[in-house]
């Protein structure tokens, strides 16, 4: 049932419009009548009507005055204009402000049971169309997150044009810069491909490492965060945040020792146009940085599992794997680019500033829990690593916690 308005400023008018649209044995219910242009529009705002009969010429607002009102607002009715006026002007402004049908006094019943048809027939058409669209954004919002991801993978492998993927972007709400910063972080897995839980399914495996990084990665509040279809994790900023190199090297870290795989991170400036262009540069110097010998990757684990032990070295790893210290030296930094020296304390700084958001533990107690002996030492590397003495950076990461 359509609700309709009848806006008069004469009685019987009102009168013999009701009872003519209660005979027409139409969908339609007269839910209220208006004596003037100002009774029309609170009548308007109270009773939401589908259909509006409307007298162009009323006292306190005409009917050009309160079709203007009416499209100010998100009122969305039929309007039919009923007018005593043969005049090319009021059918003019009336057809600009949106009327549906113009009709001249004295009413032919017929000519206005075929407008009310007509409008009947609009609200049907444009009441479909809602009940569509909210269903369209109804699948939108439960099916969103891989929406997102079919979206963005599309996007990186260049199968969209620039208008399509902004298009896109939008409609899912994917506020994009026109620069923005890549983060992509790869992982070659463990051969055990062990997580906390103990040994799992190539296809939990995936789920859980793309959870673990994207926990890592959303830290930083990016624009979007997925796992591409060659399995590596993506992150897209508007711009670098500050902090993030550092976080980034400590991230590597902790995801080799929570997957027991080899972990590098590589992050890329470009347009929305250079996305593809800068994805592919980044897998492609991945894949270099991944083609690791066995044997460093079994070092790298083996450190990973000991490095708190004061007394690790580079021949008790290398006796651990099965092979020289001269070979796993030279082949670790063939391969990684850095001495076994130098990776293990890095591993251990990185282990150490995660240990320092604990407050109840020493400068001296962590120092011990990553493997130095005495504090001096410690306190040597780790300002060889980060530029502050360990107490510095502390009091500097209590700071920040303050701050924020």
């Amino acid at each position: 049932m359509w609700n309709v308005l009848i806006a008069d400023d004469e009685p019987k008018i009102r009168q013999g419009l009701r009872e003519t649209m209660e005979g027409f044995g139409l969908p339609v219910s007269v839910c209220a009548e208006a004596r003037n242009g100002a009774d029309a529009l609170e009548k308007i705002k109270e009773f939401h009507p589908d259909i509006i009969l409307l007298d162009i010429c009323m006292p306190k607002l005409s009917g050009i005055q309160l079709l203007e009102e009416i499209r100010k607002t998100e009122q969305e009715c039929q309007v039919i204009i009923i007018s005593g006026f043969n005049e090319f002007g009021y059918a003019k402004q009336a057809i600009r402000l949106g009327v549906s049908e113009y009709l001249l006094k004295p009413i032919v019943e017929e000519e206005l049971k075929n407008a009310v048809l007509a409008v009947i027939k609009e609200l049907e058409k444009t009441r479909k169309s809602k009940k569509f669209m909210d269903l369209v954004k109804q699948q939108l919002a439960q099916n969103q997150t891989y929406l997102q991801d079919v979206f963005l993978n599309d996007w990186i492998e260049g199968k969209l044009s620039p208008n399509e993927w902004k298009e896109q972007a939008e409609l899912l709400h994917l506020g994009m810069p026109d620069r923005i910063t890549l983060v992509m972080t790869v992982v070659q897995p463990g051969y055990e491909r062990k997580l906390a839980g103990g040994t799992v399914s190539d296809e939990l495996y995936k789920m859980t490492l793309e959870k673990i990084m994207s926990e890592h990665l959303r830290e930083f509040h990016p624009v979007a965060v997925f796992m591409s279809r060659y399995q590596d994790v993506i992150g897209i900023f508007q711009d670098i945040p500050s902090g993030i190199e550092e976080f980034l090297e400590q991230m590597q870290v902790q995801i080799e020792m929570q997957t027991g795989g080899k972990c590098c991170v590589f992050t890329e400036s470009c347009s929305g146009s250079e996305l593809p262009d800068a994805c592919v540069k980044m897998r492609s110097q991945a894949r270099k940085f991944m083609e690791c010998k066995p044997i460093v990757l079994e070092a790298r684990k083996y450190i990973y599992d000991h490095y708190g032990e004061r007394e690790l070295d580079l021949g008790q790893v290398a006796h651990a794997i099965g092979c020289s210290a001269s070979y796993l030296s030279r082949m670790m930094k063939q391969e990684i680019g850095i001495s076994f020296k130098e990776f293990l304390t890095r591993l251990r700084i990185s282990q150490a500033i995660a240990l320092m958001e604990n407050r109840e533990l020493s400068i001296n107690e962590i120092a011990g829990q990553v493997g130095y002996s005495n504090q001096h030492y410690f306190s040597a590397a780790f300002k060889n690593c980060q530029g502050v003495s360990p107490s510095e950076f502390r009091k500097n990461l209590v700071c920040k916690g303050e701050k924020e």
